[in-house]
């Protein structure tokens, strides 16, 4: 390894690093949640009320949870069910993603700075 690769190297993880923060750096105040099928939008939940709400998937009913500004899928038609395991999610940097249904679950609010620096 020459010196040329290890200044590559350092460069690239700064580079890395730096995102990484600017992506952790800005967190939203969820306050809804927009449920897409097919990529369209069927249904925008307030997270501020608790509910239980259900929208039909490409292969079947998809039933979502939230609860405390937090949503889940509590039940729906896939193989694995990885949808229902995944849980509650209150960051909009993590969608729930639910590939046989076609579903998407993205967690939408106002954008707010986490850190200041000065």
């Amino acid at each position: 390894m020459t010196k040329a690769d290890r200044i590559l190297i350092v460069i690239l993880m700064l580079i890395s690093l730096s995102s990484l923060f600017f992506l952790l750096g800005h967190t939203t105040q969820a306050n809804r949640a927009d449920v897409y099928v097919k990529e369209e939008k069927v249904l925008s939940i307030d997270l501020n009320q608790d509910g239980q709400y259900s929208v039909e998937g490409t292969n079947g009913k998809v039933n979502i949870e939230v609860k405390d500004h937090a949503v889940r899928v509590t039940q729906e038609n896939s193989p694995h069910h990885l949808c229902s395991k995944q849980g509650f999610v209150s960051d909009s940097n993590v969608p729930i993603v639910c590939l046989p249904n076609e579903t998407v679950i993205q967690i939408e609010g106002d954008t707010k700075e986490d850190t200041v620096i000065q």
